[in-house]
């Protein structure tokens, strides 16, 4: 698996990293860590310290390089702490933070071979905080060909019990509708190396005439009892069936997953947040949801769903797209 890594040396950027932990990745994960000079900012910033406007430093000097090159190789030698498998690069580049960071990872320009998935912090560093943070994150989300996690580590999270042990399995939601990319979530769970234990929730939510007969849900959010789609009431209701073969399909390749199923009346963006954030002490660790969904009554991910979720949620998300084929 090929993951590019936006990291500007902020908390923000390194509890990032951290939170790969939880993310299931293989152990033989090639990573590029790469940290975008803001053409922008730099250039406000002269401006406003020059003594002469006329004399202005260049962005593209040696010294401003490599100064960004060592966040970026500080980036990368966390990934390498943590993840000593993995196979770690750090680049630099230079211009606007959104548009380097969707050019490196659809492999633009001399770089032919696009990332399988790129990971953001949720907030940036100092001047640079837009990086990763309002108007960038949401073009990167909402412009790139491909998947993303925007990741909120949380404080703790990676902290063995007092008691000694090992850290509690991740908790995952993951938002179905029966759409591609929806499908796409699924796969990507199912084919992670999450540890032993982990627990999944297969969610889908409904709008429209049929969200009036009610509510199907677990007792117990987290607690793995599978809604059953054998009685009449389920007939022709399509959110019931897609989240029955969601948990079906990771089942059978995880058998040791604790696995739950949620169908409510509620809005996908409010439902899916809910569902991370309700019952247990920690709540979920991370969302995955798909990039589009579904049109017509049944819509579910559509348009703003995962933009909202990823931008508000308490968690780390991930947006799933399947990856278009290119020609040639």
């Amino acid at each position: 698996m090929n993951v590019l890594i936006a990291f500007d040396g902020s908390p923000h950027s390194e509890s990032a990293v951290s939170d790969l932990q939880l993310a299931g990745l293989p152990v033989d994960t090639e990573v590029v860590v790469l940290s975008v000079l803001d053409s922008r900012s730099c250039e406000r910033r002269a401006l406003s310290e020059a003594k002469d406007p006329g004399s202005i430093p260049q962005l593209n000097s040696s010294e401003a390089r490599n100064q960004q090159l060592a966040v970026a190789q500080r980036g990368a030698d966390l990934v390498k702490e943590l993840f000593p498998t993995w196979k770690v690069a750090a680049e630099v580049s230079i211009g606007s933070p959104a548009w380097e960071i969707i050019q490196r990872a659809e492999g633009s320009g001399a770089h032919l071979q696009p990332f399988d998935l790129v990971v953001l912090g949720s907030r940036g560093h100092g001047e640079l905080k837009r990086l990763l943070l309002g108007s960038v994150a949401h073009r990167v989300i909402t412009t790139l060909r491909g998947s993303v996690r925007v990741s909120r580590g949380k404080p703790g999270r990676m902290d063995p019990p007092p008691s000694g042990g090992v850290v509690a399995p991740p908790r995952i939601v993951v938002g179905v509708d029966g759409s591609t990319d929806a499908q796409a979530a699924v796969e990507a769970v199912g084919q992670r190396d999450w540890p032993h234990g982990t627990k999944v929730i297969m969610a889908s939510f409904e709008t429209g005439p049929l969200a009036a007969f009610g509510n199907w849900e677990p007792n117990t959010i987290w607690g793995g009892a599978p809604i059953s789609t054998d009685s009449a009431a389920a007939a022709g209701r399509p959110a019931l069936q897609v989240v029955t073969a969601a948990a079906e399909f990771v089942r059978l390749r995880r058998p040791d997953f604790v696995i739950s199923t949620l169908v409510k009346a509620a809005d996908p963006k409010y439902g899916l947040l809910g569902a991370a954030e309700e019952t247990s002490k920690h709540g979920a660790d991370c969302i995955f949801v798909g990039a589009s969904g579904m049109r017509g009554l049944e819509r579910f991910l559509l348009g703003s769903v995962s933009t909202t979720v990823a931008m508000n949620a308490a968690c780390s998300v991930e947006i799933v797209r399947q990856r278009e084929q290119r020609n040639g």
